[in-house]
This record gives C-alpha cells, sequence and structure tokens, in this order.
C-alpha cells in the first residue's frame, strides 16, 4: 500500500462529505498539511453516531494510524489468536479496535457541519458518504448487502466466532471480557431471523447495549467506477466504500478506506493515475467478486475459488488450508 503523503498543489477550497472512519482519516492528514477543510455528515440517529459501526479490523492498521501521530494501541479492544468458522477452529491474527474512539480521535478540532455540502462552491470535493455515494454516479452493478448489528453486555463467555449461510455470515466478536459485537449479513436470509436461530442474542444476563441496521457494499472497485465524477472544476473525487473499496468476501473495509486516501493524496491532480493505483492495489476483490457472483447465481465453485478465499483470507490474518477454504464456501451457499 502507497506510504507517504504528497499534495502536489495546494487547494484552499476542499470540502469532504462523511465524517466516519475514511473521511476522518482524511481530514486529519489534510489538516496536519495546515490545509483549511469544511466537513459534512448527515446524523444517523445511532448511539455510537456510526452505520454501520464494524469494530474489527486487519493487517495495516497499525501503519495508518501511526501516519497521523496517533498510537494505534490505544484503540486496540481485543486482540484474539483463532477464530472459529462453523466448527473448524483458524488461527488468526485478527483485532477489535475502539472505533468511535478512534473517529473521535482523528477529528479533534474539527466542526461538523450537518447538512449537505453545496459541491459548486469548492476546488475539490471528496465523497467519502459510504454506501450512499452521494455525489458520484450510481452503480450499474451494485451489490449490496443487508446488515444488523448489536454491541451487548453478556455473563457468558462467548468464543470469536463465525457462522456460515444464506450468501452471508453471522459473527460475535469479543470487544472486552464482558462485551461483544454481534451482527450479520445476509443476502438471501433476513440477518435478524439468522440471529434469531442462532440463539446467540437470547442468553441470560445479556443486556443490549445498542443496535442498527444497514448495508454494506460489496461491488468492487472495478464496477464502482468512476472514482472521480463531474461536479465541480476539479471533480468530486470518492474514497472507500464509496468507490466499492470493500472485500466482497470478508466485509472488511477500514484499512482498505483508510488506503484508498492515502492514494487520493499521492494522486492529488491525477483523476487516472488514482485509479489506476485502486485498480492494482484492491485488485484481489475482483476475484472476490467474481466468487461472490457465482455464489449469488448458484453456481457450482471450485478450488480456484476456495484458492481465492484462502489467499484473501491471509491479507486480514486469518491462516486457513485450502480444503477449509472450499468448505467455508460450501456452507456460504
Amino acid at each position: 500500500m502507497e506510504l507517504g503523503v504528497k499534495i502536489p498543489v495546494v487547494r484552499s477550497n476542499i470540502a469532504i462529505a462523511g465524517a466516519g472512519i475514511t473521511g476522518a482519516y482524511l481530514y486529519r492528514l489534510l489538516s496536519m498539511k495546515g490545509l483549511h477543510v469544511d466537513l459534512f455528515d448527515l446524523p444517523n440517529g445511532t448511539k455510537c453516531g456510526l452505520t454501520p459501526c464494524a469494530w474489527g479490523t486487519s493487517r495495516g492498521f497499525h501503519e495508518l494510524v501511526e501516519e497521523c501521530n496517533l498510537n494505534p494501541e490505544s484503540y486496540i479492544l481485543h486482540r484474539p489468536d483463532h477464530v472459529r468458522v462453523d466448527e473448524v477452529r483458524i488461527d488468526a491474527d485478527m483485532m477489535t479496535i475502539d472505533k468511535p474512539r478512534l473517529i473521535k480521535d482523528l477529528l479533534h478540532g474539527a466542526r461538523v457541519k450537518r447538512e449537505s455540502p453545496d459541491i459548486t462552491r469548492y476546488d475539490r470535493v471528496i465523497d467519502a458518504t459510504g454506501l450512499s455515494r452521494a455525489f458520484l454516479p450510481p452503480i450499474e452493478k451494485d451489490l449490496l448487502l443487508p446488515c444488523i448489528q448489536y454491541r451487548v453486555r453478556s455473563e457468558t463467555r462467548f468464543e470469536n466466532r463465525i457462522r456460515l449461510g444464506g450468501v452471508g455470515y453471522a459473527w460475535c466478536f469479543p470487544l472486552s471480557n464482558e462485551t461483544y459485537h454481534i451482527g450479520c449479513v445476509s443476502l438471501l436470509r433476513s440477518p435478524a431471523d439468522v440471529l434469531q436461530s442462532l440463539g446467540w442474542l437470547n442468553r441470560d444476563g445479556m443486556k443490549k447495549l445498542c443496535d442498527c441496521g444497514a448495508r454494506i457494499r460489496l461491488t468492487g472497485p472495478g464496477q464502482a467506477r468512476p472514482f472521480v465524477g463531474k461536479g465541480p472544476p476539479e471533480g468530486v473525487w470518492g474514497v472507500g466504500e464509496a468507490i466499492g473499496c470493500v472485500s466482497p468476501l470478508a466485509g472488511d473495509g477500514i484499512v482498505t478506506g483508510m488506503g484508498t486516501v492515502k492514494m487520493l493524496l499521492n494522486h492529488w491532480d491525477d483523476p487516472e493515475g488514482y485509479e489506476k493505483a485502486v485498480l492494482q492495489e484492491f485488485g484481489w476483490m475482483e476475484e472476490e467478486r467474481r466468487v461472490v457472483d457465482k455464489l449469488v447465481e448458484g453456481s457450482v465453485l471450485g478450488l480456484r475459488d476456495a484458492r481465492v478465499l484462502k489467499d484473501n483470507s491471509r491479507r486480514i490474518g486469518i491462516r486457513i488450508g485450502l480444503m477449509d477454504a472450499a468448505s467455508i464456501l460450501k456452507n456460504l451457499q
């Protein structure tokens, strides 16, 4: 992933639409360069202020956070050494983070305008609105997965685990000794019905602290073009989930979204170079999208598809064998 921040032409009239993790990271890096930025984000009504909250992240997190002069270790809540996928125990190097606090620190000193920006007033507008992709053209073959999430406190210990099915999965990730993040994404079944059938939310001594419903874009950047649209003189530039940079198989988008910010800054006045950099860095998402399309169509999956899951799982610290990968894909259907 590209490192360093290079902005060859300084622009003083910049707007960021969206103050989630990607927009907040961009705001922080631009502010560190002494640039004034207008930041816009509409209220969403959730307790944590995020939709979806997405507490899990993967490799690359430390380097990205360190670049904005923050200590990544201070945001780590839990670092399990394995995940149980259905009944298979798989070694993993994963982590859950305090995402709300990280965003708060990235936005330190920012005034977030709770309105939609007038994009004609700015030299540069960055669309970090995630799923809504508010200022870029609609995506023709968009793939959006319904999602429901809960943060709970439980007297009963939960293992770090994932259950597969319905072209989707349910998860339970520890946030501390007593709090957990439980959720489900599913294309063919109601995520709420899946969680109800698992019984994870109905244990004695459990208290629901917050919940939200959303959708996650699993489109991939290849299908999410253009990354730079028409609008102000220099156009609207998209980052993160707005340009499809979320893993179609795993659904993780924190590190990938922050990574697109670095690419944008390194190609500030070069839209073609920006698009090329994103597609090159996240080319593996195209293979994942191909597998997801086969799952949706009910097509027969083979070893090539399992190899995609095996190889890309290493990227997020999950060390899985080829046969286990094949079994996981079968259970996803």
